[in-house]
């Protein structure tokens, strides 16, 4: 039935968070669990990460953050059930449990999953009992399982699940929408269970909430025979739209109730978008309008925080992107957490959801191919059900250079994937990441709908003078490298220039440096800039993450990323040079240099690069290097301007060192030679003034500045800048630093970015870094929390939550 739209509601809401589809009996069950490994038990709440909790040691590898994530260790819980609770359905739902999980109720097996990332259940009435009932998860994480840091643990949500016995099954909803001109169309094919057959009513509302009110703005009511598996279709007809966007993301929601013929009643919510996404020859469009995908490639830990989700964490994570232009997720390399995507929902980020890193060919001797055979397709089942109702996800990406795109044999692979894909939800594309370049030009490019490449820019219009009609994008660019802070001289054009393998084991932070198969952000944009059939790109990656410490990485996986034998015997002659054992090259890096942003949260100079493209509406201007360098008294030191201004103009103490348009995509004055004092952009637009950016030669330490950054429900982010008296931060500061709180929370983590730091990351004291360092505050309870920061020869600084 058509119901037209109260016209009180308005276009600007306040954002409330909707969770994923879920049944009204859905409780998290995260409190209190027994935690035993390596004979040792005590009490934790979930989410948890065993690994991050761990020492940084030195013998252990760099590729997976030198932490110990593997091992064997189990969970615990008590259920207690009464004979009224079994009379209703009881299911446990796991997030994510890393990995090779089993679940037993009272000893007996009663489910499990191997993969770490993959969402399951567990029906608990055949296992359960009146009283209480021991509900346990076992987890084998085995070594040499992973190329990144992947956490130990049940690192996500876990739900217990109250259902009536008749209701709708779990995932058991598919949205789809039409739109038309300001109407849309909705499909609602529900799921139902019933252990016998009985006649239900199944009623639904669209539901439209303006903060914590409710609209009905379409219904539907069906009398139907309902069993186990029964599907029923519910359609609606909707006036007056509100679509779905990143810079609108307005959501609905589905509330389904059913009535069976005993009475019982269940309800099942399905939050959902009305958009159109449509990948054509010439790019994406997004609601009939073209939309360049502005996207970054994300692991799925949160930094100190190690895998274990937080809310908080993510929100304070895209908020940053949010600002920086970004428009697009790709979670990489493997199903993400459910509640990411409630976020991006809620935000507004598009979202390219990707099932594994791996088919057959092993990249690690215990990982994904191990289990692909026998789970592939279930995995892939459980990631579209669960997935397919979010507006943000417009892409299934089914693999990340996977060794199979060269070879024929096995081409069957990607079109299995696809068809399942295209089975379960007719209404999205393929994709996947692909780093062979010969592999663009084969038969296996059909096996996609949308060609993915991992860093080949240089062949976008040969796809797409080869492929005509087949949609193309970036799926993994530049890999540009860098420390935030670190500047190295002279500063030279080579990608391969930026560091050396020896200490620091730092990359300059000029933007220029980049593994052999990897580029410069202005690299892979002068491509898109060529191809405007490009769809987008995903920047490997937007923060900083733990393990794949590339340049400083020893891990023999990295060889995948060469296609000639030329390439990877230059490639193992460097790792010879360097040593046959870690422990011969002690690198000491256990985090990763690629991102936008590092691992604390604080934006490298690249951030300021992308917004500069990603964001031209924002009147912004960057300078790079900083400008405290004493010793460099008269020597060149290159200067970098990062704005979306056409125009800028340089002054050094006053004095004009050149008006200028952009070098490519930078403003650069290559010869300015260094004399202490004050550095100015003054920017330009349209012969305006744009924007302005200044930066002082630093004195010497003098106090500590401390502010939140991001205050969230539970999570703070504290961050502390070493200054000088006229408050200049001071960027060669190793300050030890010292965080305490007062009141009801305690410091969970800390860290300031550093790649090389084997501080521990539950440590409350540490050296800042390049000046700068953060803490995360936990609230435990109501009432005013007090953050106090310690350095020796400072004045203690103090911030009240």
């Amino acid at each position: 039935m058509k119901i037209r739209q109260i016209s009180t509601l308005v276009a600007a809401l306040a954002m409330t968070l909707t969770l994923a589809a879920q049944p009204a009996g859905r409780k998290a069950w995260n409190e209190d669990w027994n935690f035993t490994k390596d004979g040792q038990t005590r009490k934790v709440d979930l989410p948890h990460d065993w690994g991050v909790e761990q020492p940084f040691l030195q013998e252990n590898p760099g590729e997976t953050g030198k932490l110990a994530w593997w091992g064997q260790a189990s969970y615990t819980k008590i259920l207690n059930v009464s004979a009224k609770d079994l009379q209703k359905d009881l299911r446990l739902e796991v997030d994510g449990a890393f990995s090779n999980a089993r679940a037993l109720v009272n000893g007996k097996e009663a489910g499990g999953w191997p993969y770490g990332y993959a969402s399951w259940t567990v029906a608990l009435n055949p296992f359960l009992q009146t009283g209480d009932n021991v509900i346990e998860i076992t987890l084998d994480n085995k070594p040499e399982s992973s190329r990144w840091y992947p956490g130990g643990g049940l690192y996500r949500n876990v739900w217990l699940t109250t259902t009536e016995k008749t209701a709708v099954a779990h995932w058991g909803t598919f949205v789809t929408t039409q739109v038309d001109g300001a109407d849309a169309h909705i499909r609602l094919a529900l799921r139902l269970k019933s252990p016998e057959l009985q006649v239900a009513t199944v009623a639904t509302r669209i539901l439209y909430k303006v903060k914590n009110v409710e609209y009905v703005v379409a219904e539907s009511r069906n009398v139907e025979r309902v069993y186990d598996g029964r599907e029923v279709i519910q359609t609606f007809d909707l006036l007056d739209a509100r679509l779905w966007s990143p810079e609108n993301p307005q959501m609905y929601v589905a509330r389904t109730v059913v009535e069976g013929e005993d009475g019982t009643k269940d309800t099942y919510e399905t939050p959902f978008g009305i958009r159109t996404a449509e990948f054509k020859a010439d790019g994406f469009y997004l609601n009939g309008t073209k939309t360049f995908l502005k996207g970054v490639c994300l692991h799925h830990d949160a930094g100190a925080l190690g895998a274990a989700w937080y809310d908080d964490a993510w929100v304070r994570r895209l908020e940053m992107l949010k600002k920086m232009g970004c428009n697009a997720i790709r979670c990489s390399h493997n199903p993400p957490a459910p509640e990411l995507l409630d976020l991006c929902d809620r935000m507004g980020f598009l979202v390219m959801d990707e099932l594994t890193d791996t088919w057959t060919w092993p990249k690690k001797d215990n990982g994904y191919a191990t289990l692909f055979n026998d789970w592939a397709e279930k995995d892939l089942v459980a990631l579209i059900h669960r997935d397919r109702n979010h507006p943000s996800v417009i892409l299934w990406s089914i693999g990340n250079e996977c060794g199979e795109q060269g070879d024929p044999d096995r081409w069957w692979i990607p079109q299995m994937l696809t068809d399942i894909c295209h089975r379960e939800d007719p209404t999205r594309l393929t994709t996947a990441g692909n780093d062979n370049p010969g592999a663009a030009f084969t038969d296996y490019a059909a096996t996609l709908d949308v060609y993915g490449f991992n860093y080949k820019p240089h062949l976008y219009q040969e796809f797409v003078e080869k492929h005509p009609g087949q949609p193309v994008l970036g799926s993994e660019t530049s890999s540009c490298i860098s420390t935030r802070g670190y500047y190295r001289f002279p500063v030279e054009q080579d990608k391969g220039k930026g560091w050396d393998m020896n200490p620091p084991f730092q990359v300059s932070s000029y933007d220029l440096y980049a593994p052999a198969w990897a580029s410069s952000p202005d690299y892979e944009w002068q491509f898109e800039d060529q191809v405007p059939e490009c769809a987008g790109e995903f920047v490997w990656t937007g923060y900083d993450y733990l393990g794949e410490p590339t340049p400083f990485n020893m891990d023999p996986s990295v060889l995948t990323n060469f296609h000639t034998e030329e390439e990877k015997e230059a490639y193992r002659k460097m790792v010879a040079a360097w040593g046959q054992t870690i422990s011969d090259v002690p690198l000491p890096s256990r985090s990763s240099y690629f991102g936008i942003i590092d691992l604390a949260g604080f934006p490298k100079d690249r951030y300021w690069l992308y917004q500069s493209r990603w964001a031209p509406q924002v009147a912004s201007a960057h300078i790079l290097p900083h400008w405290t360098w004493p010793g460099r008294e008269g020597k060149v030191t290159p200067v970098h301007v990062y704005s979306s201004a056409d125009e800028a103009e340089l002054f050094l103490n006053g004095r004009s060192l050149g008006r200028r348009k952009k070098d490519g995509y930078r403003f650069v004055w290559a010869d300015v030679r260094y004399q202490p004092g004050t550095l100015e952009v003054v920017t330009y637009k349209a012969g305006k003034v744009w924007a302005k950016d200044k930066v002082r030669t630093a004195g010497d330490p003098y106090k500590l500045n401390v502010q939140a950054d991001f205050k969230g429900r539970e999570l703070s982010y504290v961050t502390v800048d070493v200054v000088d008296r006229n408050g200049t931060l001071v960027p060669d500061a190793t300050t030890s630093l010292s965080f305490s709180v007062s009141g009801p929370a305690k410091v969970m983590a800390t860290d300031a970015g550093d790649p090389t730091s084997h501080v521990p990351f539950y440590s409350t004291e540490l050296p800042a870094f390049h000046g700068k360092a953060s803490a995360i505050i936990r609230r435990t309870g109501p009432g005013s929390v007090t953050v106090s920061v310690k350095a020796k020869g400072f004045r203690t600084a103090t911030l009240e939550l």
